[in-house]
């Protein structure tokens, strides 16, 4: 056989291999990842997660964590007098539940400062925002709940701020409340597997993106 021959059939052979192999890789990653979860943020096996709770809604019926279990959820921590970072969070919230409009996402908010944030104060600050109360929850209740949600759940902090008063709704003031400013992305499991900033516009892309990424069908 020719030297010219031989290295025709060995082209021939390796062009072969390498279709068959990109047709390999090609038919892996159609089938996609076994847990989408663990491949959004990374911190799915961090160990943060939502922990169970007895609360009541915005409308003063008992919820527990079972409210959020089997579905995903975007979570925020607010308090409905925060002069700072709540206004912006609620108004990421509102667009990425806009952008998800249709979708089988819900959305939550806790509040830690039970001592104002009655149910009837929980539906005015809704009312406000223009939030969907058929998919989007309001919690409020036992501060120690929350906050061991935070501290325990999230490792993170809420702490009032001794020196830093600001006015309430109802002409009042109180001590700040130093808490997350994040959004967090919950699974069905109750565990967080996305966080996102709530200062950073181009975070709710992120999120949304993660949303859709993670959600049956999409």
């Amino acid at each position: 056989m020719s030297k010219p021959l031989r290295v025709l059939i060995f082209i021939c052979v390796l062009g072969l291999a390498c279709s068959a192999g990109a047709l390999v890789s090609m038919m892996l990653n159609r089938q996609g990842p076994a847990n989408p979860a663990q491949t959004v943020s990374g911190i799915a096996d961090t160990g943060l997660r939502i922990l169970p709770f007895e609360l009541i809604d915005h409308n003063g019926n008992a919820a527990t964590e079972a409210e959020l279990e089997g579905r995903w959820t975007v979570v925020d921590f607010i308090f409905t007098n925060c002069p700072g970072a709540c206004p912006v969070m609620t108004a990421r919230m509102v667009e990425a539940a806009q952008r998800l409009e249709g979708k089988p996402v819900r959305f939550a908010s806790f509040s830690i400062d039970e001592r104002r944030d009655t149910p009837e104060r929980l539906r005015e600050f809704a009312d406000g925002y223009g939030i969907d109360l058929e998919r989007w929850s309001l919690y409020t209740g036992d501060d120690r709940q929350t906050r061991r949600m935070v501290a325990e759940g999230l490792m993170l902090i809420v702490d009032e701020e001794a020196d830093n008063e600001i006015s309430a709704h109802d002409g009042s003031t109180m001590k700040n409340i130093q808490h997350p400013t994040r959004l967090f992305l919950v699974s069905p499991e109750l565990k967080v597997v996305g966080l996102y900033s709530s200062g950073d516009p181009s975070e709710l892309d992120r999120l949304v993106s993660d949303v859709e990424s993670v959600l049956p069908g999409e």
